[in-house]
């Protein structure tokens, strides 16, 4: 790093405003490093070998409380300290659990459990719920003759959409923490190369894929050969918890975090007839009220270090934001 940009050659949204993201500007206050309880390393905001916070940090951290349980399963190639997987350990300790390649859960048999993952007979969020809504796909998802599922990562989703009224839609209101109809999510956290190999284990590879929809990702970090909307790991995870939420519970009328976060229009059509007004406050931040950020504070270390980023590097020169969508 130099010096800090001063100014941005283009005008640009900043993706996180609304989001009700706790203040982590804490984050640059925090002076040197301390030394891990658990295995005596010397490490920065957290332990990302014991994923836990070092120094009082953790007295300061929010806290996210998830309606399902996370695995995620990092190639041991991966490297700890620039993945931002640790981040969900980190923050939703009692949900998230990481697991390092080949050394991983059998999940042959456990109901619930699905793998977020684009595949040929991959499921959006909606139709787990029931929702009447398909992908918009052409034959062989557009691919020519011969491509396969590998190929087809590199090819952008379309948006779903709804094939019936949206009048029809409405929310199911026995929906709790402990009965979604799914209980574990997995993801894989890996490039795209590695994931392939991943997928191709038995242990996962029977399980429901589940595909999310389009958000361009925030981050900073370029990877060869991915596109714009190959999300971080840690803005999957909270795609797929803010779908799930919405579709179980609603979306908070007065909630406006959406607003920058550039998610395809096919998912502001879906979440619309599932748009809410909350009556009072105290309902709002229930963990079961319609989606107003209750999971945004994964985001934490993120933003941190997006703002980091950008205080020293112009947004549109770096490589990453210049990828094709």
């Amino acid at each position: 790093m130099s010096h800090p940009v001063e100014r941005q050659k283009r005008p640009r949204k900043y993706p996180f405003a609304n989001l009700q993201i706790g203040d982590h500007t804490v984050l640059d206050t925090i002076e040197g490093r301390h030394i891990c309880g658990d295995c005596n390393r010397s490490r920065k905001f957290f332990c990302y070998s014991c994923y836990k916070p070092v120094g009082d940090l953790g007295e300061v951290l929010p806290k996210v409380e998830l309606p399902l349980k996370i695995d995620i399963i990092k190639h041991k190639k991966e490297i700890d300290g620039k993945s931002t997987a640790v981040h969900a350990a980190v923050l939703a300790p009692e949900h998230v659990t990481i697991h390092t390649y080949p050394n991983i859960p059998d999940y042959r048999g456990e109901p619930g459990v699905v793998l977020i993952f684009p595949s040929s007979k991959s499921l959006t969020v909606p139709q787990l719920f029931e929702r009447n809504v398909q992908l918009k796909i052409d034959d062989n998802y557009g691919l020519p003759k011969g491509h396969h599922m590998g190929t087809m990562l590199r090819r952008r989703m379309d948006e779903v959409e709804v094939t019936s009224e949206m009048e029809e839609l409405s929310i199911k209101s026995h929906y709790t923490f402990g009965n979604l109809p799914i209980q574990r999510a997995v993801f894989i956290d890996s490039t795209w190369n590695q994931s392939r190999s991943i997928y191709g284990d038995e242990r996962v590879r029977q399980l429901r894929t589940v595909v999310l929809q389009n958000r361009l990702s925030q981050f900073w970090r370029h990877q060869k050969g991915s596109p714009r909307w190959y999300l971080a790991t840690i803005e999957a995870i909270h795609q797929f918890l803010l779908e799930v939420h919405v579709n179980a519970w609603g979306l908070n009328a007065a909630y406006r975090g959406l607003d920058n976060l550039e998610i395809t229009e096919g998912f502001h059509q879906l979440a619309k007839p599932l748009t809410i007004a909350t009556a009072t406050e105290e309902d709002a931040v229930k963990r079961e009220s319609p989606y107003n950020g209750q999971y945004d504070n994964l985001l934490f270390f993120f933003a941190n270090m997006y703002d980091l980023i950008h205080k020293y590097y112009d947004h549109n020169e770096l490589i990453s934001y210049r990828r094709p969508i």
